[in-house]
């Protein structure tokens, strides 16, 4: 595979044409090789770790080579990431969900209008690779709409699962509604932003990651054995949260040798929500409000 003046072996090796040099082989892949004995969430955890040593090296190269590198295989990489999270915290609701009497239509319409925005934040850095920028313009402001309408269905989902008694079985009331109206509203803002600086690329991509992130919470939480963390689990999912949202800062530190200031925007919004969830949502005020809330 090449990429500007860099192409990637078969071994996993990275080679650089213009100046000769060679990396040595990723650690992730030599894991994968000599362990042929790994579970398949350990594998996939393997695979995961390889691929992104391997798109961050390659964006890396980019970079120095041409100071016009974007890194944009970088954001395809992290949307596919996010996406594969929130695919695999669900696929263990799924059946459920689907047997009779199956989800309220409101439920159906909300995973229907979540599961959009998943394909349309694969497909818009894809459109970016691939060079066409025309239709990445037009299809933003289709996530426009789809993200006012992420946020209000969001809200009613919420609202419902409440009233309903259908939470997931290690939220308290109190905790899921604070962590899910904070994180929506945190998602809105950065979203706005990220529109108010659509003219700005550099800008645009890094806030509309963090956004991205902010909503990849329900998946991750699902897909952890959260019951094994004990009654704050949620501060154990918080650092995971926080650790994905680092990924893009350490890249522009160790590529451009200083981070892009979106992500003070960016990751300060995930800090400062997470802070304020978590000081709030064990509080008897956010107990009380989820039971007025829910009827009960």
């Amino acid at each position: 595979m090449h990429a500007g003046g860099t192409s990637v072996s078969g071994a996993g090796e990275i080679t650089d044409s213009s100046s000769h040099c060679k990396h040595q082989p990723f650690s992730a892949s030599q894991g994968i090789l000599q362990s042929p004995n790994l579970g398949y969430d350990s594998l996939l955890w393997q695979i995961a770790s390889l691929s992104l040593e391997t798109v961050l090296l390659i964006t890396v190269e980019e970079t120095r080579t041409s100071p016009r590198a974007t890194g944009q295989p970088f954001y395809l990489f992290m949307s596919l990431l996010l996406a594969g999270i929130t695919a695999l915290g669900f696929s263990h609701t799924v059946p459920t969900d689907l047997a009779p009497p199956g989800l309220p239509v409101l439920l159906k319409f909300h995973a229907a209008i979540f599961f959009s925005w998943v394909v349309l934040f694969i497909a818009q850095p894809s459109l970016v690779v691939s060079g066409n920028i025309a239709m990445h313009r037009r299809l933003g402001w289709f996530g426009l709409a789809l993200a006012c309408a992420m946020v209000g269905i969001g809200t009613a989902a919420i609202l419902l699962a409440l009233r309903a008694d259908s939470l997931p079985p290690f939220y308290p009331p109190g905790l899921f509604f604070v962590r899910g109206i904070a994180g929506l509203a945190g998602f809105a803002a950065l979203i706005a932003f990220a529109i108010l600086r659509r003219r700005r690329p550099d800008w645009h991509k890094r806030l509309m990651l963090c956004a991205a992130i902010l909503i990849v919470v329900p998946g991750l939480e699902r897909s952890m054995p959260v019951f094994l963390f004990g009654p704050h689990w949620y501060v154990i999912v918080d650092a995971v949260v926080l650790a994905i949202a680092l990924i893009g800062p350490s890249l522009d530190f160790f590529s451009r040798r200083r981070i892009h200031p979106a992500y003070l925007y960016g990751v300060g919004a995930i800090l400062i929500i997470q802070a304020t969830t978590d000081l709030l949502a064990p509080t008897p005020f956010a107990t009380a409000l989820a039971q007025t809330l829910a009827g009960t």
